[in-house]
């Protein structure tokens, strides 16, 4: 009977399965966390022949050689006599500092001396002095009683209680404080706990027993055993990090485990543009519907998001002065939301497409200030979702000659129009009127402007705006 088999797994690592040599079952497959056939037979081998190791079979310890032989103490104990013993004894306890609890002591501690023997009568020769043990009760020393152990932390019971947008202590207070927080993003991280923190560590571990190499071992794993991306493995990190942060800064836990956590590569494809041949042919292309020609229209020209796209409401809509205030953004788990990074925004527009916009809206049953321009003929109270207009480039696109296969080929998706609206302004205007129109924002531009100077800036970006694309239509 084989006393195991080798097969490998998806990333290339030999797994071994174990059969029990009395009922020739076969038990679980482990890892043995290595590419090469024979050194995953022998590292098979010792674990036939010295058992499983106690590690985690996604740490790294678990491949370590566990065949070194092992002292045979039931052979030891059958081959010394008592003297030897007792040396033995006294031995182990000078080496390892042994006490024996008063509490159990039954016998004295051993000590072994030698005396002389003395001469008989008859003066017969003594026999030559011999080793004597001399039992020596040492004075009980009643031991401390121990420290009860601190209750700790359970891992996966607090990543999922820290993540709940709905429970948690952070998240509440977080909003609190002025700072965004969406309920996908939260959904997000969850997920990532469900799927990976909780059957990788399980329910019992805590997050006092975590340290630095039990979490490069689990982020190494999601990597090559799991087969993620180096993004998806990043985003286990950020749920991971942001949460061990609240327990450390809160003084929860002494030292923080995730601190100097390595980031993996991104290894994120650049995301294809469509050209401005493209863009004018798939301006004059014959579009499924208005909703899917002025969400392009929004997309390529004043580089919106679906997102933002879908949040615009009749009052966003500014007719007098050509102008449409972004304000929101919508998606199917917050609903109407702040832009992200909460970059409000007032874009200068032509007054045909403003036109156009306001009698989609018009069509709405449910029209007034605060009806969305995007509404949803199936509930006209909402807005379309923001992939929906995802279909309707698509099928531009085939019309004006670009196949799917080229489309995924070149990577352009609903999110390129607006790269391409921010590489179409960077060729004619300054970075900082690109990173206004964007709603891009760094460090210096978060400094308060004066109406003057907001009202520069907005006429400084219909120039710009309305050059770049004056030059595209024209030609």
């Amino acid at each position: 009977m084989r006393q195991f088999y080798l097969y490998k797994n998806q990333s290339g690592y030999y797994n071994a399965v174990l059969v029990d040599p009395f009922t020739g079952k076969k038990g679980k497959d482990k890892s043995t966390h290595t590419k090469d056939k024979i050194q995953a037979a022998v590292i098979a081998s010792g674990w036939v022949e010295h058992g499983v190791p106690e590690a985690r079979p996604n740490s790294r310890s678990y491949a370590l050689d566990n065949s070194a032989p092992r002292l045979n103490l039931k052979d030891i104990c059958e081959r010394v006599n008592e003297t030897e013993a007792f040396e033995l004894v006294n031995m182990l306890i000078k080496k390892y500092g042994l006490m024996i609890p008063s509490s159990v002591m039954a016998e004295p501690v051993v000590q072994v001396t030698s005396t002389p023997v003395v001469e008989t009568e008859n003066k017969e020769a003594a026999p030559a002095p011999k080793k004597r043990i001399v039992l020596v009760k040492k004075k009980a020393v009643e031991e401390p009683a121990p420290k009860p152990k601190e209750k700790g932390i359970l891992l996966s019971e607090f990543l999922l209680n820290f993540w709940d947008y709905e429970k948690s202590d952070f998240i509440k207070r977080y909003i609190l404080h002025g700072h965004s927080m969406t309920k996908r993003h939260t959904d997000n991280m969850l997920s990532l706990v469900r799927n990976y923190w909780q059957p990788y560590f399980g329910d019992e571990i805590t997050v006092q027993e975590l340290d630095r190499t039990a979490l490069d071992d689990f982020f190494f794993y999601l990597s090559t055993e799991k087969g993620l991306k180096g993004g998806t493995v990043n985003k286990a990190i950020n749920c991971g990090s942001r949460a061990m942060r609240y327990l450390f800064e809160n003084k929860k836990i002494d030292s923080n485990p995730m601190a100097g956590i390595e980031r993996f590569n991104p290894e994120e494809a650049k995301r294809g543009i469509p050209t401005e041949s493209e863009v004018k042919k798939l301006l004059n292309a014959n579009w499924q519907n208005e909703a899917y020609f002025l969400a392009f229209k929004l997309g390529a020209f004043c580089g919106l998001r679906a997102g933002e796209i879908s949040g615009l409401r009749v009052c966003d809509l500014d007719l007098d002065a050509d102008l449409i205030h972004v304000r929101h953004s919508w998606n199917d788990t917050d609903g109407l939301k702040c832009p992200k990074n909460s970059d409000v925004r007032d874009l200068p527009i032509d007054h045909i497409t403003l036109l156009q916009l306001t009698s989609l809206a018009k069509e709405n049953p449910n029209y007034s200030d605060l009806s969305y321009v995007f509404f949803s003929p199936v509930k006209p109270e909402q807005p379309y979702w923001p992939s929906y207009y995802v279909d309707g480039l698509y099928a531009a696109l085939e019309e004006i000659g670009i196949s799917e296969e080229q489309r995924k080929e070149r990577k352009i998706v609903f999110h390129s129009l607006r790269h391409f609206c921010a590489t179409s302004l960077s060729q004619k205007a300054d970075l900082k009127t690109v990173q206004a129109v964007m709603g891009h924002r760094s460090e210096d531009m978060t400094k308060h402007y004066s109406d003057h100077e907001t009202q520069e800036k907005i006429q400084n970006m219909r120039n710009i705006m309305q050059v770049t694309w004056d030059n595209i239509l024209s030609a």
